[in-house]
């Protein structure tokens, strides 16, 4: 019996975890209590470093999830689990970055050889992360997602996001343990419809029975939002997604977002 690590056990683990491979064992590693694993140990990654040098066991899968600190342009978290882990035990490591490490490409289709121009800080820890993750030595997959985004910008002016369904985002990664084409990897990973930030949350409110709020423009909201949400309206791009659907043919489930929404209600 092997084993998949889901470092940085959180929302997204809860459901890789549900789904049951033959002959491995999930390990949820955290800092916090957790109970959905079938191994659930507790353990700061960025400061219990003797832990970390007995964690992983021979011939192991590492589906490293957990995000780098708030500050700084170096990932700090990554960079103390990889130099006090034993990586001979590693036999594959999965990486969830975010597609914000393209930059604002103006709604322009990019695809996983697109040049990387991170704007935020935040965006440039992924690319240091990245970059660890590709010189470690060690077998990887990275698949670059979307991340949240809250505001709610007039639609006319509105730019393009990219989402993926947690369901689907948590196939894919258990997907990546066995698939040997997406080894030493980079893939871009959508549900392949891109749709203005602005229509996402409208369908979020129809759905819910819930009036809408007040449009707003980008001026208006370089005074309300923080620099997180500002960095989240100003860039756009759209996600090629064909070499996802080329090495996982069918394994979106919610190509409609309002089918997805729908499914998180429930």
């Amino acid at each position: 019996m092997s084993m998949i690590y889901l470092v940085g056990n959180g929302y997204v683990s809860d459901y890789i975890s549900q789904i049951k491979i033959e002959n491995k064992k999930y390990v949820g590693v955290c800092r916090s209590e957790k109970k959905n694993c079938d191994i659930n140990i507790k353990l700061d990654i960025s400061a219990d470093n003797k832990k970390l040098k007995e964690l992983i066991t021979e011939n192991s899968i590492v589906v490293y999830l957990a995000p780098p600190q708030q500050n700084g342009c170096i990932d700090l978290v990554l960079k103390n689990f990889l130099l006090n882990v034993n990586k001979k035990n590693i036999q594959k490591i999965i990486y969830t970055s975010t597609s914000g490490v393209y930059g604002d490409k103006k709604d322009k289709v990019v695809n996983e050889s697109e040049s990387i121009e991170p704007i935020t800080d935040r965006a440039k820890r992924r690319v240091d992360a990245e970059s660890q993750i590709k010189t470690s030595g060690l077998n990887y997959t990275i698949l670059k997602r979307i991340e949240e985004r809250l505001p709610l910008i007039k639609r006319d002016i509105c730019k393009h996001t990219n989402l993926i369904h947690v369901k689907d985002l948590a196939r894919l990664i258990v997907a990546c343990v066995h698939n040997k084409a997406s080894d030493m990897s980079i893939i871009n990973v959508s549900d392949g419809t891109a749709i203005k930030t602005t229509d996402y949350y409208l369908h979020i409110y129809d759905l819910i029975g819930q009036p809408y709020p007040e449009f707003i423009d980008y001026e208006d909201a370089s005074k309300l939002y923080d620099k997180k949400r500002q960095s989240f309206i100003n860039e756009s791009r759209i996600l090629d997604t064909r070499l996802m659907l080329e090495l996982f043919p069918n394994i979106v489930e919610f190509k409609d977002v309002r089918e997805g929404i729908k499914d998180c209600l429930k």
